[in-house]
């Protein structure tokens, strides 16, 4: 079994007045050595959803890239994402928040879109998995073994982005 490593971006935090604006995947082998060609997804924001301003900001988008008439819709962002999805069965999924966030938006998403199954990540043979729950149990367990940046208040900050 392989891995597939994703994320996703989306138009801000509540799956179901959100969307995905982009999902990217790698799928690789055991040994985390690609097996194809990385998945690159991009979708326009619906004429019905208002994109968060901090969502915005973290995907340093403006309105006009996302309302662009020449991305895919949703509807069609979602099959291709279900078809690339259920083409790496069986798999490990991995991301980062995956488990609280991406995949709420990835199920909401396949059920709005009529993609069936909704829970690819998780039938057909597939396991998921959440590295940020790795990495906090090993900041628990083992302090030393990552270095983790401390914020302005002090406590240790677990932000992908300032994990380096």
């Amino acid at each position: 079994m392989g891995f597939v490593i994703y994320d996703l971006e989306t138009s801000g935090l509540n799956k179901r007045f959100d969307q995905i604006l982009q999902f990217a995947a790698i799928p690789t082998n055991d040994d985390l050595e690609e097996i194809a060609a990385p998945v690159n997804v991009r979708a326009r924001l619906l004429p019905s959803i208002v994109p968060s301003p901090g969502a915005l900001h973290v995907t340093r988008r403006f309105i006009d890239q996302i309302t662009d008439p020449s991305l895919p819709t949703l509807y069609q962002a979602a099959c291709e994402i279900h078809e690339a999805s259920m083409s790496w069965s069986p798999s490990m999924f991995l991301g980062y928040n995956s488990i609280r966030f991406d995949e709420e938006f990835l199920r909401q998403t396949f059920y709005q879109n009529l993609r069936h199954p909704i829970y690819v990540t998780n039938l057909n043979g597939n396991n998921r998995g959440d590295v940020l729950r790795l990495v906090r149990g090993v900041a628990l367990l083992n302090p030393n073994a990552i270095a983790l940046p401390t914020g302005a208040d002090g406590r240790r900050s677990f932000r992908l982005e300032d994990l380096g």
